[in-house]
């Protein structure tokens, strides 16, 4: 399991690494997370994960045009697969709140108005990092 946990993480670092530099995640990304989640799955918990915690970032992107990529939206998904639907929840909602947290203390500190485009998988892979490593 710590293999396959230290493998997960190098992909989301990978995945980060894509996002800040060319604002897309490769499709091999998703595969890669997905494929690590089929040891030692439980498959319940997965597919939930893989269906309930990426339907509010999809909500968003279709509401909102432009605001998140479908590459966002299938990490989500392909990472609650790898964690399962608690977990997906958790390191969702950590990763959200550190861009939150991030973004509006940098821009407050710049003094800019329009936050613009940030590159949400750094932040994404840090929540299920935390989640993964069991710090929480």
């Amino acid at each position: 399991m710590m293999i396959k946990n230290i493998l997960f993480i190098v992909v989301l670092i990978y995945a980060s690494y894509c996002d800040i530099k060319t604002r897309i995640i490769p499709d091999k990304v998703h595969v890669m997370i997905i494929l690590l989640g089929l040891i030692q799955v439980n498959i319940v918990t997965s597919i939930l994960g893989l269906l309930l915690v990426p339907l509010p970032f999809l909500v968003v992107a279709l509401i909102k045009n432009g605001t998140l990529g479908g590459g966002d939206i299938k990490l989500v998904g392909a990472c609650s697969f790898y964690l399962g639907l608690s977990g997906g929840l958790l390191g969702s909602s950590l990763g959200l709140a550190f861009a939150i947290l991030v973004n509006v203390l940098y821009f407050r500190y710049k003094g800019l108005d329009d936050i613009g485009k940030v590159a949400l998988v750094p932040y994404l892979g840090g929540g299920y990092g935390v989640v993964v490593m069991g710090v929480i």
